[in-house]
């Protein structure tokens, strides 16, 4: 199984250590960058905000050599919440996975750009109950 790098974004401060501070410059080839990885983010926490009227307040990008792993959490909107008190969590699940076509197409241009190779695969499962989604894009191979 290839290694799993983290790649970015998150709200936190970052570690400043000595250890922290080498594993971050560290690289895998065929993995994408710190810069990259906030592209990614930044793409698809625009097209999310576009979208439902907010975006999420926490976005991590993570790669192995030919996929990308984005997470995001609290993206929630104050209906969703809502409906989710109300036990529609199913109704909440599925607006959402609508929207998956929507943020995909307004994101991967950006994501082949910041990338250099194509996006050939876009898979997304959302967890309403965690207010947590993550998305699988695949990458053309090397």
């Amino acid at each position: 199984m290839a290694p799993v790098t983290r790649l970015a974004v998150s709200a936190r401060k970052p570690d400043a250590s000595p250890t922290a501070r080498k594993r971050q410059r560290g690289s895998v080839p065929g993995t994408i960058a710190g810069p990259t990885a906030m592209t990614i983010c930044n793409a698809i926490t625009a097209a999310l905000k576009q979208s439902c009227g907010k975006g999420p307040t926490k976005v991590r990008a993570y790669s192995t050599h030919d996929h990308v792993a984005v997470v995001v959490q609290d993206m929630l909107t104050t209906l969703e919440r809502t409906l989710l008190q109300d036990g529609h969590e199913q109704m909440v699940s599925e607006a959402r996975q609508v929207l998956t076509e929507r943020v995909a197409q307004e994101c991967r241009s950006t994501i082949e750009q910041a990338t250099g190779r194509r996006v050939i695969g876009w898979q997304t499962e959302v967890n309403p109950s965690a207010d947590r989604a993550i998305t699988l894009i695949q990458l053309q191979p090397l």
